[in-house]
């Protein structure tokens, strides 16, 4: 029996959203700038919602989520600012406060105070189900990326364990350096399946009943996971990896930032409690 029309249409959705999760963990572990993951998911926010004019413009943009401060931060320059939550709404980066927020990665962070200014409200459905897919998939893409960097971090500690010598051998080959790096490449390997797992539940219809729920475990266990391996790769590479031009400290850097920018681990578990078979 061949599969139906709505069958089909969810199999290529859950295509193209592992394809976007592997393109997210790519940028990560290139140490590419961050921003670029949030302007494509704003994009897709608006296509949802039939805003074609603004996707369709040069400038990009960006996504307004509230900081540890509850203040609305917004990463990367952007023509137009998009508040994620209910109800969406979408702003001219000329209609609002912009204040240059503290970076730890190099990329442009604004403090945004939207004021007294309406904006265009998107979508002010609270329990709208694109909005809900599109968080998610924010979530999933932004732990891909993690986990991007924690990959980069591991294979530039590789890299640099087997050139640098001590003692007449390079030092990855001393089981205390070889193990701890067989056990964060273990993880990784884990959590990347892991990652495309939840992707593709999130578009084929599997994941219907908690979608951002799944994005959110997923995205905690990506945070934790890169903010552990980049230590490690920074440890390893000693007072050298702190250099201007090393990728080591990128990439803790990069990892230190981004990991918190939907909140801690402990906050992302907590939101979205586990459902569990049989509870009342």
């Amino acid at each position: 029996m061949s599969a139906g029309p709505d069958t089909e249409a969810r199999r290529a959705a859950a295509s193209d959203e592992a394809g976007a999760y592997g393109v997210a963990f790519d940028s990560g572990r290139a140490g590419d700038p961050y921003a670029v993951i949030e302007h494509a998911i704003a994009a897709e926010f608006l296509a949802s919602h039939d805003v074609d004019d603004v996707t369709r413009a040069a400038s990009p943009v960006a996504l307004l989520v509230s900081g540890p401060a509850g203040e609305a931060l917004a990463v990367g320059p952007a023509g137009w600012l998009l508040a994620v939550g209910s109800p969406l709404v979408l702003y001219g980066a000329d209609e609002v406060t912009r204040q240059p927020a503290r970076s730890l990665s190099d990329e442009e962070v604004h403090a945004v105070d939207a004021g007294s200014v309406t904006g265009l409200v998107v979508c002010d459905e609270p329990d709208c189900p694109a909005c809900a897919l599109t968080l998610a998939r924010l979530r999933g893409r932004t732990g891909a990326y993690l986990c991007g960097l924690a990959q980069g971090a591991v294979d530039a500690a590789v890299r640099h364990v087997k050139s640098r010598v001590q003692f007449g051998r390079p030092i990855g080959s001393n089981q205390a350096v070889a193990f701890q790096l067989a056990a964060l490449i273990a993880r990784l390997t884990a959590v990347h399946a892991l990652g495309e797992h939840v992707a593709t539940r999130l578009e084929s219809g599997q994941a219907d009943a908690d979608p951002l729920g799944e994005a959110s475990r997923l995205l905690a266990a990506c945070a934790e996971l890169a903010v552990e391996a980049t230590t490690a790769a920074l440890h390893l590479h000693g007072a050298f990896g702190l250099r201007s031009d090393q990728d080591a400290q990128r990439f803790y850097r990069k990892a230190c930032a981004f990991s918190v920018r939907h909140g801690t681990a402990a906050q992302l578990r907590l939101a979205v409690p586990t459902r569990r078979e049989g509870s009342r």
